[in-house]
């Protein structure tokens, strides 16, 4: 990202497309001619402008801080850092960020223009999706938390409002303003902790640690708005207060959707689905938001949902229509659900059990036995040292650590890593490593522009570079992968 500003004279300034045509135009560090009479969109915390960059005739969005929080250090020091953290994030269903400048006592975020409409804006518009188009949305959704997850990092901010529907019918994650990493308590901004009431999950509400669970339960919370029209603890007054949205899931579950809107007839599966999403505890959730939507994904196609993928216990119960529910491993069935199968850690003790009685009446029976446990240890150890392998860790069991230490190989985890002259994003990039390429991590962390960046060489074409990158653009290298290196395999 460039913070570069030109000092020549303006540049004829173009009108903007869908802005106003008498508009008076403002330009911004001398390159992006901005509307401020008309924002785009306007948050807590920030206003977002539709601009265009004049060198490149870019249609593009600017993100500025409220005047009210323009001056206060800490505010504006997250706001750097979302803007840092967005130059990391390479997805396609992720807004893209091209620029941050400073100008007018105010810091800028230069941003991709998503031509299309917030997933608010077409619900109050058009009504419900059915559910073959809210799995769609829901995959995208997904693949877009789940690249952030992968960083360690949780959104905060999933709601309708956040994701824009493109003209192309691909889904864009925005405004990344309360990202933070996980496995803590809310950070708070100048005193105050942000959100929308009717998507924020309890631990997030009672000031508790969020994680990835907390991005699963807002996302179920716009699968269940995108469904039944209505987000599932929305005020049954029109302006019912904050306190009382956040008392209600803390005190109840939400209403399933088909009894929320019984004119929908949705089908039942997607109760089921839906509530394990908002499941009030966080370890009864479905463990990422990729299960989540694959589950979704199994629903919608009738498929036997044996395995849902969440942190808690789950049993399968049958459906007297067919298909079949999910319900909590200890609790009961939920309602029109029949007594189907105990969760299957019960019915491998019963084998167990019976193999056993079985055994003491056959010697045969029991060698066989032996051998087949014999067999079954091999098989783990073998899968344990083909995952240790291919990707460094066994799970469970052994886990590097996250940032590679000196000496140590390390492999490109980001698009267009720029290898710097110095620790900072003011210094000169001497190389753009691409995703999957090695380098030799030569020294300690060094701190800049309040990230860590390592110290690292990186060998091709008879020369060797050396520089700085940050540090959370690179993974360990796998074993198989310094084996390769070792004996000049790519």
């Amino acid at each position: 990202m460039s913070t570069l500003t030109d000092e020549a004279e303006p540049p004829v300034v173009p009108p903007i497309p869908g802005g106003r045509a008498d508009a008076a135009l403002t330009t911004i560090a001398g390159r992006y001619a901005v509307d401020l009479e008309a924002p785009l969109g306007v948050g807590g915390m920030a206003l977002v402008y539709r601009g265009k960059d004049l060198r490149t005739r870019r249609d593009v969005a600017l993100k500025t801080l409220r005047r009210e929080y323009r001056d206060d250090p800490e505010t504006r020091a997250r706001f750097r850092r979302e803007a840092r953290l967005l130059a990391f994030l390479a997805h396609p269903n992720v807004v893209r960020v091209f620029d941050f400048v400073e100008d007018r006592g105010a810091s800028w975020v230069v941003l991709e223009q998503v031509s299309g409409q917030s997933l608010k804006g077409l619900i109050e518009e058009h009504g419900p999706f059915p559910p073959a188009e809210t799995a769609q949305l829901l995959e995208q959704a997904a693949a877009a938390l789940g690249h952030l997850h992968a960083r360690g990092l949780v959104h905060l901010d999933v709601k309708p409002q956040n994701l824009l529907l493109a003209d192309d019918r691909r889904l864009k994650l925005i405004d990344f303003g309360l990202a933070q990493p996980a496995g803590q308590p809310q950070e708070a901004i100048g005193g105050r902790t942000f959100g929308t009431a009717a998507y924020l999950a309890p631990e997030q509400a009672a000031g508790e640690p969020v994680d990835v669970a907390t991005d699963v339960y807002a996302l179920g919370c716009v699968a269940y708005e995108l469904l039944s029209g209505r987000p599932p603890f929305a005020g049954e007054r029109a302006g019912e207060a904050k306190n009382d949205v956040i008392r209600a899931r803390l005190e109840r579950v939400p209403d399933p959707p088909s009894r929320a809107r019984p004119d929908l007839k949705l089908p039942p599966w997607i109760d089921d689905v839906l509530l394990w999403a908002l499941a009030p505890d966080p370890a009864a959730r479905y463990r990422s938001v990729d299960s989540f939507a694959r589950v979704f994904r199994a629903g919608l196609e009738g498929e036997r949902l044996v395995e849902i993928g969440t942190t808690g216990r789950a049993a399968v119960a049958e459906v007297p229509a067919g298909g079949s529910r999910l319900v909590p491993g200890s609790a009961a069935p939920t309602a029109g659900s029949s007594a189907g199968p105990r969760p299957a850690s019960r019915g491998l003790g019963l084998l167990a059990r019976a193999g056993g009685r079985v055994a003491r009446q056959s010697g045969a029976i029991q060698r066989g036995l032996w051998r087949w446990v014999a067999a079954v240890g091999l098989l783990d150890a073998g899968l344990a040292a083909l995952l240790f392998l291919t990707q460094g860790a066994i799970p469970g069991l052994y886990e590097p650590a996250a940032t590679p230490g000196p000496g140590s190989m390390a492999r490109v985890v980001v698009d267009d890593l720029r290898m710097r002259d110095g620790a900072g994003l003011a210094t000169t990039a001497r190389l753009v490593l691409a995703e999957g390429e090695r380098v030799i991590v030569t020294g300690d962390p060094v701190p800049g522009d309040g990230r860590a960046w390592l110290p690292v060489t990186r060998e091709g074409d008879g020369a060797t570079f050396s520089g700085f990158v940050a540090a959370e653009g690179l993974a360990p290298a796998t074993p198989l992968e310094r084996l390769r290196d070792a004996i000049g395999l790519d």
